[in-house]
């Protein structure tokens, strides 16, 4: 079944669940290393950056365990070291530890879901699959009342997950020189089909 605006989840966040994120980001923004395929980033935008995948990553726990799901951070947020590209624990069917990475993205002039599902693709490159990957994403609301100009949770959506194998093909980005998988958000697996793989 194909990602639509129905399947993809938004989830509340507690003051406490965000505040925890708030000193997770600290954390790593001061000891986490830009790669070398992304632009040089302020420490201001690396914050930002940061903090969305962190927002993002607690939203997925959330849901997956509101699911009676197994899901907790693969990542020593005070070690100091690089992740090692995976961000969750998950548990299989026959209770094998399955290794999940979590992307977050920003749309800053798509702010409807059906737009952003037909023009992004899932952020991932071919180094950094993992047998789950689940992609969120942010939008902005630039136009009209209740303006929203900075990424937020209340504009945020889990939209969906690819396993290891599905990308058939990579591109690069238009302004980055760095890796994208060719595959569509409308065209990834729903975040209930994941439901069907875990325990």
């Amino acid at each position: 079944m194909a990602v639509n605006q129905d399947t993809v989840i938004k989830i509340a966040l507690s003051e406490n669940d965000l505040s925890s994120c708030i000193d997770n980001t600290q954390i790593l923004c001061e000891t986490i290393s830009d790669r070398s395929d992304l632009h040089l980033r302020s420490y201001m935008e690396r914050y930002i950056d940061i903090m969305m995948g962190e927002v993002a990553e607690a939203a997925v726990i959330k849901w997956l365990k509101q699911n009676g799901k197994y899901a907790v951070s693969a990542v020593n947020k005070s070690s100091g070291k690089p992740d090692s590209g995976r961000d969750i624990i998950l548990r299989g069917k026959h209770k094998q530890e399955i290794e999940c990475s979590v992307k977050s993205s920003l749309s800053v002039y798509k702010d409807n879901i059906n737009d952003i599902l037909d023009t992004f693709t899932i952020a991932t490159k071919a180094s950094e699959l993992r047998k789950v990957n689940i992609q969120v994403y942010y939008w902005l609301k630039l136009k009209g009342e209740n303006r929203i100009t900075v990424p937020s949770n209340k504009n945020m959506a889990i939209i969906g997950w690819i396993g290891e194998n599905d990308v058939k093909e990579f591109g690069t980005y238009n302004t980055e020189n760095r890796q994208v998988a060719k595959i569509k958000l409308r065209n990834i697996r729903t975040m209930k089909s994941l439901l069907d793989y875990l325990e």
